[in-house]
């Protein structure tokens, strides 16, 4: 059963409403969209118009979805009924609880994992592109499905992400390992759809790539390279994030290539593997002498670059010296002070 003509004018206001007053994505966009035909269908099913809505139907909603979801699907549902009433502007007030998102279990593959990938997807030049770029790039899987040809700089290593989220702009690096991988499949790239000529990641049909390609490609690759862990496209950045850490680059680095806004999101990517933790491990007691100091004090700058300071700061949960939260304030501390002026700190007290 399809929406009335009411309810279809009402969703077109609000496609409307994001598009220009919001600024939301296609995705996004569609998401929402088909968060609402589900509210609407659910008030039909209930004898109610949207007109009729207040608390007490928007609370039994809840409770029905609370029962019927899964606790991950309740963060879409409530961001969008907030946008949506906000929008009808009704004179009623309408409480939604709130709904944390819950904490994902995002543990990164490590390189050997990775490699185990790339190895398995060698004689699909399709495959080994999609992977390596999402990877070395660190992109989003709605950018990589986005982009176009020309958006590949072979000559500087690099792609232009035009449509990031939040509709932002940004150029990110990539390998010259990575840049080849996108030539191959260049080379044997079949004709497209007519209008999907400039698209760089075909699907089967020939068009632009579906999210559900991606994570097909992704997940079977995964499976094919014997990984036991969950694997799926988001995880590709998770652990590009967590890698570049590791490799010693600081938050600010690795900000301008993923594209986060905050710095506090960025780091709640960077994942605690068992490995990494052996390797702290190693380096503290390894020699099975006694220390004094898990970290040596070093010598001091009087002068030390805010980005060197973060450095050390991350570096130190990594080694687990301080917890998530501890890096956030001390990350927001460094941000404040470095925008006043120089810093003067001694290392080893942060």
């Amino acid at each position: 059963m399809g929406n009335t003509p009411e309810e279809e004018e009402i969703l077109q206001g609000y496609i409307n409403y994001l598009k220009l007053r919001r600024g939301n994505s296609d995705s996004t966009i569609r998401n929402e969209t088909r968060v609402l035909k589900r509210f609407f269908k659910w008030l039909g099913e209930n004898g109610t118009e949207i007109g009729e809505i207040n608390q007490e139907i928007v609370d039994k909603y809840l409770i029905y979805c609370r029962e019927k979801y899964a606790r991950n699907s309740l963060v879409p549902i409530t961001i969008t009924l907030r946008k949506f009433f906000a929008l009808m502007e009704k004179d009623i007030e309408v409480k939604v609880a709130a709904v944390k998102a819950p904490n994902r279990e995002k543990q990164a593959l490590t390189r050997e994992e990775i490699k185990a990938m790339f190895k398995s997807a060698e004689g699909n030049p399709l495959e080994t592109a999609v992977l390596k770029t999402l990877y070395y790039s660190g992109m989003r899987e709605n950018e990589l499905i986005s982009l176009d040809i020309r958006d590949v700089d072979f000559d500087r290593l690099q792609i232009t992400i035009k449509h990031g989220k939040g509709d932002r702009y940004r150029i990110v690096n990539i390998t010259s390992d990575c840049a080849e991988a996108i030539k191959r499949w260049l080379q044997v790239r079949p004709k497209p759809t007519e209008r999907y000529e400039d698209v760089l990641f075909l699907s089967p049909s020939k068009k632009r790539m579906s999210p559900y390609h991606v994570w097909k490609i992704v997940t079977e690759t995964g499976a094919k390279a014997g990984v036991t862990k969950k694997v799926y496209p988001h995880l590709m950045r998770v652990c590009h994030i967590t890698h570049s850490i590791e490799a010693g680059l600081s938050p600010k680095e690795i900000q301008v290539q993923s594209g986060h806004h905050d710095i506090g999101t960025l780091m709640g990517y960077v994942q605690h593997t068992p490995e990494r933790i052996r390797r702290s491990y190693e380096r503290a007691f390894g020699d099975n002498e006694p220390v004094d100091n898990a970290v040596p004090r070093q010598n001091v700058n009087p002068e030390m670059s805010n980005e060197y300071l973060k450095k050390i700061a991350t570096q130190k949960y990594l080694l687990g010296e301080i917890n998530v939260n501890e890096l956030h304030s001390m990350l927001s501390t460094l941000e404040e002070k470095g925008n006043k002026g120089k810093i003067h700190a001694d290392p080893s007290y942060i």
